[in-house]
């Protein structure tokens, strides 16, 4: 797997062997990235389950200020940590080995940060992806006009709508679906 983009353009990432994790496609990643275009350049990005880091690790090669990444499994955030270091990017990153609905609690507590942009792909046969985009519209964590981008499988049917969060668009690529909803803010 490599990063298509930007000043890291071309670097191979390490991902974790095995079936734990499931690396994006290289281009679904490049369709997400061509979707979102100058959105990118300056974002703060939360990667909730985020594997190898490449669609993290992608926005900061394009661009965005900051990517907080996240995975339960602590030998896959061992290896984000390692793409992250043959990027360059350490000092525009932090990990987090938690589980997804925690983390979001503990950065509730902290008030660290607002997202403009959150990547969210938990494990593939996931049924929670409500739950999860309902926490995010309530956390508080969300930037006026954050986008949040869902990968999941294609048989899986998302609502329209999770109160401030509106779908925009949804994309298909092979099996996978991509679903991009946007934060209205307050209103």
């Amino acid at each position: 797997m490599r990063i298509i983009a930007g000043t890291a353009k071309g670097r191979t990432l390490k991902t974790l062997k095995g079936l734990e994790t499931r690396p994006t496609l290289e281009r679904v990643r490049e369709a997400v990235f061509n979707t979102l275009k100058e959105k990118v350049s300056g974002a703060k990005m939360l990667d909730l389950f985020a594997g190898s880091g490449a669609m993290g690790i992608e926005a900061l090669s394009r661009g965005a200020t900051y990517c907080y990444f996240n995975d339960q499994n602590k030998k896959a955030c061992q290896i984000i940590k390692e793409n992250l270091q043959k990027c360059n990017f350490m000092e525009r990153s932090k990990v987090f080995a938690m589980d997804g609905l925690k983390l979001l609690v503990y950065l509730q507590k902290k008030d660290l940060i607002k997202f403009d942009m959150i990547y969210l792909d938990p494990p593939y046969l996931s049924s929670d992806y409500a739950i999860y985009l309902q926490k995010l519209e309530e956390s508080g964590l969300l930037a006026k006009n954050c986008i949040i981008i869902a990968e999941s499988r294609k048989t899986l049917n998302l609502a329209d709508e999770y109160q401030r969060l509106r779908l925009d668009k949804k994309r298909d690529y092979g099996d996978t679906a991509i679903w991009y909803y946007n934060f209205l803010g307050e209103e």
